[in-house]
């Protein structure tokens, strides 16, 4: 072979070489590209669900609105998106709607118990309490929802919405047992147990209640009067009287107390 037929052949191995590498390399860079697109798409739709929640929070409804349509525009079938429009249409007295978007977010991610959480509050404010129930039955079989003790309130309160005071105590147990601090959970408990007349039950919850309730309110300083006039402590029982008339002397507590 001559010495240019050589040189011809190397010169083609090598430009079939070159080709071969950004044939290569332009495959590897779209993929990047196509996972940092991804990426941003991601982030974009998260940072405008976050701002659209903030707006929320201030009643600027519109504003959420212009922040979620170009949310929707990068990713129709992300829950978040959804259920935040479900609350937007919710404040704006647009139940249909909101209940729709709630819907959908739940089809797009069924084990968004955030989402559900929130229907279930929607239900329970529409007077739908055994729908709120086995929404917030759901929500609270995530073992893994950072909101499971509040949760566990909120279907003792639908509970007793039915008429399953048994269930709503058991459920109010629960949450006091996964929060210590949650106040309402224990002040439900000392209702119920006063109720029942269990009132060591009540005396020991409503303890409890008192260490870490923010400020008392009028039906619970009726309860404390109650619980202490069982108890024959005429000084805790005169203490409960004296904050329910100085704060809430109009309240039908105070008049129940007078009547009594």
């Amino acid at each position: 072979m001559s010495i240019a037929a050589r040189l011809w052949q190397t010169a083609r191995a090598v430009r079939l070489t070159l080709l071969l590498v950004a044939l290569v390399l332009g495959g590897c860079v779209t993929t990047t590209e196509s996972e940092y697109g991804r990426a941003d798409k991601t982030a974009e739709v998260k940072s405008r669900v976050d701002a659209a929640n903030a707006y929320l929070q201030r009643g600027n409804t519109e504003q959420a609105i212009v922040h979620l349509r170009r949310a929707l525009e990068l990713d129709p079938t992300d829950a978040a998106i959804h259920a935040t429009l479900a609350q937007v249409f919710w404040r704006t007295g647009e139940y249909e709607m909101s209940e729709d978007h709630f819907k959908r977010a739940l089809s797009y991610d069924p084990k968004y118990s955030r989402g559900r959480n929130n229907y279930a509050a929607f239900l329970y404010e529409r007077g739908r309490y055994a729908e709120a129930v086995e929404q917030l039955q759901a929500v609270v079989a995530d073992t893994l929802y950072d909101g499971r003790s509040a949760a566990f309130l909120n279907l003792g309160k639908a509970f007793q919405k039915i008429g399953r005071d048994a269930d709503a105590e058991e459920a109010f147990k629960r949450s006091a047992r996964m929060d210590t601090t949650q106040w309402q959970a224990v002040y439900e408990l000392a209702d119920a147990s006063f109720k029942r007349g269990d009132y060591v039950a009540a005396s020991r919850y409503y303890e409890q209640f008192r260490r870490y309730v923010p400020s008392q309110a009028a039906q619970s300083l009726w309860l404390g009067i109650q619980i202490a006039r069982v108890e024959g402590d005429k000084d805790a029982e005169a203490s409960y009287a004296l904050q329910l008339k100085s704060r809430f002397p109009n309240s039908s507590e105070y008049q129940q107390y007078l009547n009594r």
